[in-house]
């Protein structure tokens, strides 16, 4: 008798098991049909990253994690195509927005860095902010605003005087023109003041006979545009 109770109450659990695989086979199908395969596999990474980190997780834990930090080592580029990292608090899920729109999210690593890749940038200035929830859901404030301008246009660059192949007479002469303002601008590899409105003007010293005149504008971006024209000089 003992041994027959033994054998049914094996086969409710087995039943039992059978029913729960049942069950979960059919939810992972709907939400394969629901999310997407993508989502899933995003979701399971995720629960994934959770399980094996080593910190234990506080369900009773109501204090919300510190900001995320972006580190940039520049303000200013002209490749579209960016990789933004930074810290967070480890094992918390890292959202960024770019432009206040939804650029991606990563799982911190044990020692806090976090990084997304293939991050494209909008012509013009940008705004780069993250959010950290850890893994009792709990949301941290937005991390501080991050300024990047992006820009592939060159600087404009107009020369006023001289003309290309003027005939000069003396060993001195004025270069001026226009250019977009706060551009660093060099005649001859030498750095020459440009004004606010992006004006230009300086003196400049020739030699008998032919004077070639190299000229560079370079943004802040790292674009640049260069002019290149040639006066005679007579002493």
């Amino acid at each position: 008798m003992y041994s027959s109770r033994l054998q049914r109450a094996e086969e409710k659990r087995n039943l039992r098991k059978a029913t729960l695989l049942t069950i979960g086979s059919v939810l992972i199908v709907v939400l394969v049909l629901v999310l997407g395969i993508p989502l899933l596999i995003r979701l399971a990474g995720f629960l994934g990253d959770i399980k094996s980190s080593s910190r234990p997780v506080d369900k009773n834990d109501t204090i919300p994690p510190v900001p995320p930090s972006i580190s940039l080592p520049y303000d200013a580029t002209n490749s579209a195509i960016q990789t933004i990292g930074g810290s967070a608090e480890p094992g918390s899920l890292v959202f960024l927005t770019l432009n206040e729109n939804s650029n991606g999210d990563v799982v911190a690593t044990e020692d806090g860095g976090w990084s997304i890749s293939s991050v494209r940038l909008a012509e013009g200035n940008n705004k780069l902010s993250a959010v950290a929830i850890d893994q009792a859901g709990n949301k941290s404030v937005p991390s501080n605003v991050i300024d990047i301008y992006y820009s592939q246009k060159p600087p404009q660059l107009d020369i006023s005087s001289p003309t290309d192949n003027q005939q000069i007479n003396g060993t001195s002469i004025e270069v001026s023109g226009t250019t977009t303002a706060s551009v660093r601008l060099t005649i001859n590899d030498r750095v020459t003041i440009v004004n606010s409105t992006g004006k230009f003007s300086t003196q400049f010293s020739l030699v008998s006979g032919a004077n070639a005149l190299v000229f560079i504008a370079t943004d802040k971006t790292g674009n640049q545009t260069r002019a290149e024209l040639t006066v005679t000089a007579t002493p």
